[in-house]
């Protein structure tokens, strides 16, 4: 019986020594599918496949993110900044995203209690961890998709994100504050990245209407 494992698993592994098993129903070999009865298996509900977009193999992607098109600055040679376009941009199926913040909290001590007293001041910004792989694809190497992450690593601006993890937290624009990539050894047909992403809201949303008497 043919494997039908597929490799991203192994390759979470070597780059970022995650053990994340992943399975698809056929494996990308040029020989016949094994005969497998999959009667029983229980499926996503309705709901996960109507919001998840297919990959060019025909299986959802869950909560795929995307930087939005629009014009950005990126800092020239000689140090000016310029204005560049960029076209929407999905990050690669093969995307993890883990999302934390803290709170802006002053302690105080209290003479003779336990404990101290808790100011809460604020929440601090969202901080992304994205760690993917760019996997070659019929229409689209993994060189390629590397090449566009690296023109929105090379940004001197705030992104615009759409996902439907991005706005349960209605994070609008990330800044990429770190980017490492590597191509784990024996698979030139794939690329790995890790970048954090910092949360940005524009102080214009925040500022009341000014009105002039």
């Amino acid at each position: 019986m043919a494997d039908i494992r597929y490799n991203v698993s192994q390759l979470f592994q070597f780059a970022f020594g995650i053990n994340m098993p992943i399975y698809i129903t056929e494996p990308l070999l040029s020989n016949t599918p094994a005969n497998i009865n999959y009667m029983g298996i229980n499926t996503l509900p309705e709901y996960y496949n109507e919001e998840s977009k297919q990959s060019w193999m025909g299986t959802p992607i869950m909560f795929q993110a995307s930087f939005k098109k629009g014009s950005y600055k990126r800092y020239k040679l000689n140090g000016e900044l310029e204005i560049v376009q960029l076209n929407d941009f999905a990050l690669p199926p093969a995307t993890m995203f883990s999302f934390r913040r803290a709170k802006n909290i002053t302690r105080t001590n209290v003479l003779g209690s336990n404990g101290t007293v808790k100011e809460i001041f604020g929440f601090d910004d969202w901080i992304i961890d994205v760690r993917g792989l760019c996997l070659d694809e019929p229409d689209n190497s993994a060189q390629e998709q590397f090449a566009k992450l690296l023109e929105w690593e090379n940004l001197a601006d705030a992104i615009e994100v759409s996902g439907s993890q991005f706005g349960l937290r209605s994070i609008q624009r990330v800044c990429i504050s770190e980017w490492s990539e590597n191509i784990p050894q024996g698979q030139p047909g794939v690329v790995a990245f890790q970048m954090s992403l910092i949360g940005d809201d524009p102080m214009e949303f925040g500022l009341p209407n000014y009105v002039e008497q």
